[in-house]
Parts: C-alpha cells; structure tokens; sequence
C-alpha cells in the first residue's frame, strides 16, 4: 500500500487579500498590512522553481491562511519578481549588487492557482469548481469549470461561466445561467451580482442582488420573467423589469412594465411606468358540457 504521509510543504507570507475581512481606508492613512502566514501542505510534492518565482504542491494539496482554506489537486503560488533599477514599483535603495530585494514587495505572493477538484472554504461558505485563480493585485478571485457552486447556510449559487469575489467592494458575481436558490425561492438570470456590507458581528451580509438577462424570479405562487431584476434583501422583495411576465398557477398570465415580487407574503404585483396598458389573460372554465360531444339516442349524430 502506498504510503500517504503528509509532507509539510511550504510556510511563507502571502499578501493576497480576496477574502480578507478589513476594510480598505485611503492610501495616505492606512498602516502597512501585515502579512499573514500560509500553510501549505501536499500528499505528493512541493516543487519550487527559482527561476520563475513559483511554488507548486501536488497531491490533495491544501493552502490555508486565517479562516480561508483552499484545496485542489494542484496548487501554483507565484512569488512577486523583485523590481530592477529605473522600472517596477516601490524600489529601494538597495543597489543590485547587494543580492537584496530591489522591490518593497518583493517575494509575497501575488497569484495563486488552484487546479483539480477545487475547495475553497471561508468562513460559513463553501465554494466548488474546476480551476480558482487568486490575484492579489486586482483584489479577486476567479472561480471557473464545471458544477459551480456556492453554498452557505442561507443559500445556493450555481452558474455556467464562473464565479467570482471582489475583495475590496465586497462584490460576488456568478455569470452564465446563474441560479441563486434560498427556500422555495429562486432567482436566475445571464449574471448575477450579490452585494454585501460588513456587520457588527464582522461578517458580511447580502443587502442587494442584481439579475440581468433572461431574469426568472420563482415564489411559491408565482413564476415572474423579465430583463433585469434587482432583489432588496432587507425589504425581502424582488422587482423585475422590461418585458415582465407574470405566470400564475391558476393558468392566469399577467403582461406589463414593472413586476414585484414579495417573497414574505408571496404575493406579486405588475405596474404600468411607460404609455402602455398592464394587461391580464384570465383563463376560461370549461364545464363538462362544453367539454364533451353530446350524440343522439339513435346512434348516429
């Protein structure tokens, strides 16, 4: 049987912050952030290649930093090249000559991929994909592949594209028939974007999601379509618009500008804003007599 020890592969300051919870202040006042530390830990190898700056865990390789996991079969981390004189940023005064790092930067890790089998674990929230890409400098991370998903204790998000998370302006966006499932409610469309702001407690929470593109909102009553729908978390109300379509369960069809629905009292409504008229198909009830043939005693009709 083969053996599978676990190697204590790699413990080096990482800078990125795509889950980091503190929020961004104005250059001129913030303090220098500390780094924080990685583990990272593979069943196989840790590989570092000098000359392109890069660490690579292979085998249920495993990266964790606070309250942030990440897991896949494979893990890339790409060390920040040192700046040369008269090009890059925040270059020292340190000459070349030294062997000292030319940048202020200089061998943090800016980027991080994430290959096989992906895990992303962060606080309450769980995230699943093919491939994850964690780019420090732009403050995201970019998850794509198959069977996309995230999953906390109060919702579900699937899409087809990808799905992705802005550190700095608290931003979740899944593109590509994007499904978002809370209950008995659903919300779909090309893309959605959620928005979060920081609680006391220190989590976030969503206070408005955003649906564009062939936009569905499901309640327990109704099924309401459209072009755009924008989800109030607070008020717990979805309004949808251009081209809404409303489908009730009794066969009813409503047509008009504005469609809201109410996930509290499951009940949804159409409003006119434009020249034309709101419009409703009331489905007839046929009675048996109308619904079957009658014939003659004689036999022949």
């Amino acid at each position: 049987m083969r053996s599978c020890a676990r190697i204590l592969a790699l413990c080096f300051l990482l800078g990125c912050t795509a889950f980091a919870e503190a929020k961004p202040v104005p250059a001129d006042t913030a303090p220098p952030a500390p780094a924080q530390q990685v583990e990272v830990t593979a069943d196989q190898s840790l590989e570092w290649y000098q000359d392109k700056n890069i660490y690579v865990a292979r085998g249920n390789a495993k990266a964790v930093r606070g309250d942030l996991i990440v897991t896949a079969d494979l893990l890339t981390a790409h060390q920040r090249e040192k700046a040369k004189n008269g090009g890059g940023k925040k270059t020292s005064k340190t000459s070349e000559k030294s062997g000292e790092n030319q940048s202020d930067d200089a061998g943090d890790i800016d980027r991080m991929t994430a290959e096989g089998n992906v895990v992303i674990l962060k606080s309450n929230a769980r995230i699943t994909g093919d491939r994850a890409v964690d780019d420090n400098d732009k403050h995201v991370i970019v998850v794509t592949g198959k069977n996309l998903r995230y999953e906390s204790d109060k919702q579900v998000v699937t899409a087809k594209d990808s799905l992705e998370y802005w550190d700095e302006t608290k931003i979740a966006v899944a593109r590509g028939h994007a499904i978002a499932v809370k209950g008995d409610r659903h919300i779909a469309g090309d893309v959605l974007t959620a928005e979060f702001r920081d609680q006391p407690n220190g989590l976030s929470q969503l206070y408005k999601m955003t649906a564009i593109g062939n936009v569905t909102v499901i309640t327990k009553s109704d099924v309401t379509r459209g072009d755009k729908g924008v989800y109030d978390a607070a008020r717990d109300i979805a309004i949808i618009s251009g081209h809404v379509r409303i489908t009730r369960g009794d066969g009813t069809e409503l047509t008009g500008d504005v469609g809201e629905s109410d996930f509290a009292s499951n009940q949804s409504r159409l409003m006119n804003e434009g020249s034309g008229r709101v419009r409703a198909l009331l489905p007839a009830k046929s009675t048996a007599k109308d619904s079957k043939p009658t014939q003659s005693k004689g036999g022949t009709p």
